[in-house]
């Protein structure tokens, strides 16, 4: 009997059109940053409690609410509560590497989180991963790390404290897509992220009061952006990513996301007119070439399957 990675439930088309509906919307989140003059702590305050806002209503109107007091979600509360800090550390230690280090070192270092969570996925889900993806893998960090080699001028401890910080984020990100791969399952999703989010703004905000932030910000373009981080990167990205997480296996998703520096480098050089160096375009096709080949590692797995399922 074959147990098929990929949720039969979905489709996998849609599967492939929610991953890049993600990945492009989460591309949109280091460029509202640097557009926010906001300390760091304070933006991921406001992004988390609109995002878990949000993803509230969304649930009312959906009426996923009742789910609440299911079995599935008081047992697990505690573990929720988990996640939701953890998704805040994730976005503490990346938004403050933005400020450190280059849009772009910061985004590939924080979406190399690929390998950190093929090794958890392995280690806590007993999902085991085959050799073309481990290779689809590694071929992708490779690039991310290339890219961050093209960006890098020079010794610049702070650079470097920003990279280090990113690197952090991206274990903390591991962490949050192994627990959305485990908990989420058997919960609506509007139900799950807006919990989690919810952890995560009170996390952060204990955070904020510990290092004296205001987080009482009234400012017209501060909330739109507040407002826009919440809707594109979270509800339309983190939360994509966090259903998907209950159909295919967390390092499937982490490794689509590691197309997020080519749509930050991009967007970048269309709204604050920073120009990638031409080295850096083939660390994007590195990066796209092993993402390639973890999906197509995937898609032929399955098809290997359905064939001996008929058989």
């Amino acid at each position: 009997m074959n147990t098929s990675i990929i949720d039969e439930s979905t489709s996998k088309r849609k599967i492939v059109l929610l991953l890049i509906l993600s990945v492009s919307m989460v591309s949109s989140a280091s460029i509202l940053i640097i557009l926010s003059n906001s300390p760091s702590l304070v933006k991921v305050f406001w992004r988390t409690l609109f995002g878990a806002l949000f993803m509230a209503i969304i649930g009312a109107v959906r009426g996923d609410l009742s789910a609440i007091r299911t079995p599935q979600v008081r047992n697990n509360w505690h573990w929720l509560a988990g996640i939701g800090v953890i998704l805040s550390l994730h976005f503490s230690t990346w938004f403050q590497s933005l400020e450190m280090t280059s849009i772009a070192a910061s985004v590939v270092l924080v979406n190399s989180s690929p390998i950190f969570t093929a090794i958890f996925s392995t280690i806590f889900l007993g999902e085991s991963i085959r050799r073309r993806s481990w290779a689809g893998i590694l071929v992708a960090v490779t690039g991310a790390v290339f890219l961050v080699w093209v960006d890098y001028g020079g010794i610049d401890l702070g650079a470097l404290s920003g990279d280090l910080l990113a690197l952090s984020g991206a274990v903390f990100l591991a962490i949050y897509f192994i627990g959305g791969r485990k908990y989420a399952k058997g919960m609506p999703i509007t139900v799950y992220t807006s919990i989690v989010y919810l952890f995560a703004a009170i996390t952060t905000l204990f955070l904020c009061l510990s290092f004296g932030y205001d987080v009482l910000v009234f400012e017209p373009t501060e909330v739109l952006i507040f407002i826009a981080l919440a809707i594109f990167p979270t509800v339309l990205g983190h939360s994509v990513n966090n259903y998907l997480l209950t159909k295919v296996p967390a390092y499937v998703v982490s490794a689509a996301v590691l197309g997020e520096p080519i749509g930050a480098t991009l967007l970048g050089a269309l709204i604050l007119m920073v120009y990638p160096a031409p080295l850096v375009w083939v660390g994007f096709f590195i990066i796209l070439l092993g993402v390639a080949v973890v999906l197509a590692d995937i898609a032929g797995k399955e098809r290997v399957q359905d064939s001996s399922s008929v058989v």
